[in-house]
């Protein structure tokens, strides 16, 4: 017996929303470690435009020394900044084509009065199931690599596209507005950047930005590198090593598994990222601007992302086009309290 058109909707829907929904936000694999990193503190993103986040910009204090009948000054306190971040909807869908179906055996009845009525075969529900399942793991799979690339970019890689990584940490800090807010004329708001970093000085490099980074409150608790930086790194590091003469021993010159690279500075894990390669692709930036050269140190407090959960539903199929439709939108945003928490190092 077939199955109609409104109840495979129906069935390709829920599967996928069960499948789908929390998978690319809640359980992200160590090959995308920077999204796993923001999806471990993701908060929930509400209606509205945009929102704004107050920034502290000074303490506005004239403190001073005063002795006997010394006039005292006072200030009215002028502290706050406000940024201002905007929400961006990611997309992707699918379609289950009827013709499809039917060289498998299932036969989709488009009336829309059959829903509800028909009753597939055992056979019938074993093909769709198994055809959704496909479509459901390759789904899965390509969102959520769409969606960390994006989150790495600057947003210019489209109009509609989340301003991500690459801004709020940015190369050239003093440049170009962020959040609403002009670092030009704000310094508090930079990020810490250094570039084209020789290997001799990099070790010094790092102790400068991890001091600037501290002394803004906001000392890193994530380092997420590419393959040339890590390799760099390696060579500076000296291990020393007692061995019992009198047992089997067992050398691996290798550390690590997966993006832990058992690399580490000042106690934390220095995570390779497999997609900066992937952007050196896409984006072929400068040989001075190469991801897979960069190091970026993050104070995950105040590098926060928010979505709103993954919408799953079923668009009308055109009335050429005999097919069931799956669409998937998620809403997100990537915002940045702190800038001067950051930094950002690309190595020679």
């Amino acid at each position: 017996m077939p199955i109609s058109g409104g109840d495979l909707a129906t069935i390709a829907t829920l599967s996928i929303a069960d499948y789908l929904r929390n998978r690319p936000i809640d359980q992200v694999g160590t090959q995308h470690p920077l999204l796993e990193k923001l999806m471990a503190k993701r908060k929930k993103l509400n209606p509205g435009v945009n929102q704004k986040v107050q920034v502290r910009k000074g303490y506005g204090t004239n403190f001073a020394w005063s002795k006997g009948e010394s006039p005292r000054t006072f200030t009215k306190r002028d502290t706050i900044d406000q940024a201002t971040y905007e929400w961006y909807t990611g997309i992707d869908g699918m379609y289950l084509p009827w013709d499809n179906l039917f060289a498998a055996g299932v036969f989709v009845d488009p009336d829309p009065a059959s829903k509800g009525k028909l009753v597939p075969t055992a056979n019938e529900k074993a093909v769709i199931t198994n055809m959704i399942t496909e479509h459901m793991e390759a789904f899965e799979l390509g969102f959520k690599e769409k969606l960390d690339i994006e989150l790495h970019r600057d947003g210019t890689s489209g109009s509609d596209a989340v301003v991500g990584l690459d801004a709020a940490i940015s190369r050239t800090p003093a440049v170009g507005a962020y959040g609403g807010l002009d670092p030009a004329t704000k310094t508090y708001w930079r990020n810490y950047f250094a570039g084209a970093v020789a290997t001799v000085n990099l070790l010094a490099t790092m102790e400068a930005m991890w001091r600037a980074c501290h002394r803004n409150g906001g000392t890193p608790d994530c380092i997420i590198a590419g393959s040339t930086f890590i390799d760099v790194y390696r060579t500076l590091i000296t291990l020393t090593q007692n061995v019992d003469a009198g047992t089997v021993k067992r050398i691996d010159a290798g550390v690590g598994q997966g993006s832990k690279t058992g690399l580490f500075y000042k106690g934390v894990e220095i995570l390779w990222d497999p997609t900066f390669s992937t952007l050196d692709a896409l984006e072929t930036p400068a040989a001075s601007a190469l991801w897979e050269k960069r190091a970026y140190f993050i104070n995950s407090d105040q590098l926060l992302y928010e979505d709103d959960g993954m919408t799953v539903y079923s668009p009308m199929s055109p009335h050429n086009i005999r097919a069931t439709y799956v669409s998937v939108d998620l809403r997100c945003r990537l915002k940045a309290h702190r800038r001067n928490a950051h930094g950002l190092i690309i190595v020679a």
